[in-house]
């Protein structure tokens, strides 16, 4: 049970009181996951890498995470440095398993920013965070199927969950037109006749009762972002080894040694299986994982939430039935039948044509029988895909939140038909490369990568840190919900939804929630970690996609500050030092440049303050409570608080 207090009235933080925490700290992440659609093909050169043989010693800063948040601090922490011949920093990146095999390696596979349903600023943050990974893919022609879309369409299921998101957006309308002028309402009533909801058709959206669709969306292969952005720090710091990455390496304990202080060169102390290491500063970019490490007293702040993902296979044909038939008069007396047929098949498209012709009683009856096949591939979905409806009646909490891409159409096969076995990497710089195993699918693409169904999950999946579980019941329910929200056959897919679709690939991931369900972005207070040096970037609530990478980076300017390494050229111009200096979250501003000459500001309510730590357990429900509220009383407190903002 978490004791609340109350924040002191001149803003000096007190001590943060916990006793045992609401959930149970997340174990070390398991060594036989489920398989990922993402992780098919794995990288060679990350593949069982270890950049050394052995652990360092001691290193300037120790990250923890090889998912996008880890990889993109990385790299901000050394892209000063080039590749001189002798390091001038050391940073080492321990991964428990392979990289990037982590929640990154098993998401939904899209980028969205949120613009109607998140504070303003938190718009801002996430537009420029798409906006950065869209540059930075194209400038860097990283081979990671990032594609632009048409939009993100949010789907309403219920009439009163859409009222309440149109609400939202006529709020904003009011205070941030820009934002809102980003954002399409379409409506039921939306028809340009009387007998369809022709712009819902369009959406190709079965029975919602509306949808919002809001402009910038993309869909990606996560891992081959990441994996790129590691292959090449490794490739650039061979020479100096600035950059360290250790695979198979889990950390069991961080920790402050409490007989050298924070100004001592090397006063964290970061056990693992294979040895220990010292360093000057650590950051955790475990997410769901993050409790594991941090102090006992903070774990309630972030809470591993399993979730559970599909990739599948649309309907690869269509097939229709015609009949038609002539009746003419015949000679009296005559009685004859004869029976023809003929095919043609062109453009992927298949007719096949049966006639009888019978003569009795003094009639002539031709029967003709057409079946069409199409086995082309039906057109690729142009949006990403939200899905939020009530599951009525179905369980306690009732919610449905759903999420859709679609990957490309292939010539060949896709899937794998086994994991992947890891092999040992001697570091050596080589091309980018993606190893491709053996393929046992019949599938040519066009995937639907379709998460959610967390509701049919044992605890809603709060709590959970498996992520080598796959659980039946959201399975079949991921296989057979898909098709009746949306037309899975294209946009002519009119008549009766198939009962379930096949699944190519099923597996689980493991998110972080925010107990205030913002990002937790900084250093972490020494009052509870013993000391200076230890910083977190965790917490993304399944919504990291649009802010994690910014954030990686941000967090990687305040450590670079901490150690005095920021130059004219860091990763953020004006941003929280390290220590407890950024506890007057309203005095820090955390601005980091982008390559077209703007800037991003880091929201002061993702920075990780010994203040916000006690609002936060003063204000808001515990996790798993939160979680349960449902969407209804959540959009319901989101207009209200949309409504007080100035």
């Amino acid at each position: 049970m978490t004791i609340y207090e109350e924040a002191p009235k001149n803003g000096t933080a007190a001590s943060l009181v916990t006793t045992a925490t609401t959930h149970p700290v997340a174990g070390l992440p398991n060594d036989n996951p489920s398989r990922s659609y993402w992780l098919q093909e794995p990288s060679k050169l990350l593949l069982g890498h270890r950049t050394t043989p052995d652990l360092p010693a001691e290193v300037d800063v120790v990250v923890v995470g090889s998912g996008i948040t880890g990889a993109f601090a990385a790299d901000a922490l050394l892209e000063d440095v080039g590749g001189v011949a002798s390091a001038t920093r050391t940073v080492l990146v321990l991964e428990a398993r392979e990289a990037c095999f982590g929640a990154t390696g098993r998401n939904g596979g899209h980028c969205q920013p949120m613009v109607y349903s998140s504070a303003s600023d938190v718009s801002d943050f996430e537009l420029a965070t798409f906006r950065f990974l869209q540059r930075f893919v194209a400038e860097h022609h990283i081979p990671c199927d990032w594609r632009t879309l048409a939009g993100g369409v949010h789907a309403y299921l219920d009439k009163d969950l859409f009222e309440l998101a149109e609400a939202l957006v006529a709020t904003l309308r009011a205070k941030r037109p820009d934002l809102a002028d980003q954002i399409t309402v379409v409506t039921a009533d939306d028809v340009r006749n009387a007998a369809a909801n022709t712009a819902l058709d369009d959406l190709r959206l079965r029975g919602a009762a509306g949808a919002l669709v809001q402009r910038n969306a993309a869909s990606v292969w996560p891992y081959k972002l990441v994996a790129w952005v590691l292959e090449r720090l490794v490739q650039r710091h061979a020479a100096s080894g600035a950059f360290n990455l250790q695979t198979n390496t889990p950390v069991l304990h961080v920790a402050h040694d409490p007989r050298m202080p924070s100004s001592s060169a090397s006063p964290w102390v970061v056990g693992t299986p294979r040895g220990t290491v010292r360093a000057r500063a650590v950051l955790l970019a475990t997410n769901g994982y993050a409790s594991r490490l941090l102090p006992r007293s903070l774990a309630d702040l972030v809470v591993p939430v399993r979730a559970q993902v599909a990739a599948l296979v649309p309907p690869d044909s269509d097939t229709k039935t015609e009949t038609t038939q002539t009746i003419e008069s015949a000679p009296a007396g005559v009685t004859s039948s004869s029976m023809s047929s003929s095919s043609s098949s062109a453009n992927g498209v298949s007719r096949a044509s049966v006639t009888v012709v019978e003569t009795k009683d003094g009639q002539t009856t031709t029967t003709t029988t057409t079946t069409t096949t199409s086995n082309a591939p039906t057109d690729r979905l142009t949006y990403s895909y939200v899905f939020v409806g009530h599951d009525h009646g179905q369980t306690p909490s009732g919610n449905r939140d759903e999420y859709l891409v679609q990957r490309p159409f292939t010539s060949g096969t896709s899937g794998t038909s086994g994991r992947a076995t890891a092999t040992s990497s001697n570091g050596t710089a080589s091309a980018s490369a993606f190893s491709s195993s053996s393929s046992s699918s019949s599938s040519s693409g066009g995937h639907f990568i379709w998460g959610g169904g967390r509701q049919r999950a044992s605890n809603a999946g709060v709590g959970e840190w498996r992520d080598d579980e796959v659980e039946a019941p959201v399975a079949g329910y991921l296989r057979s919900h898909l098709a009746p929200v949306l037309a899975v056959g294209g946009d002519n897919s009119r008549g009766e939804p198939p009962a379930q679709l096949e699944a190519d690939f099923e597996w689980t991931g493991i998110m972080g929630f925010s107990r205030d369900a913002n990002p937790w972005v900084g250093h972490v207070p020494s009052s509870e970690s013993g000391g200076d040096g230890l910083y977190l970037a965790a917490g993304f609530s399944g919504h990291g996609m649009p802010s994690t990478s910014l954030c990686g980076r941000a967090v990687a300017g305040m450590v670079k500050r901490h150690l005095g390494w920021t130059t004219s050229s860091s990763s953020d111009s004006h941003a929280a030092s390290g220590g407890d200096d950024n506890t007057h979250r309203d005095k820090v501003v955390v601005s980091l440049p982008l390559s077209d000459g703007g800037h991003a500001e880091l929201p002061r309510c993702f920075l990780l303050t010994p203040e916000r730590i006690l609002e936060a357990r003063r204000t808001c429900q515990p996790v798993k409570e939160a979680d349960a509220r449902g969407f209804l009383a959540e959009l319901q407190h989101l207009l209200a608080a949309r409504r007080a903002e100035p």
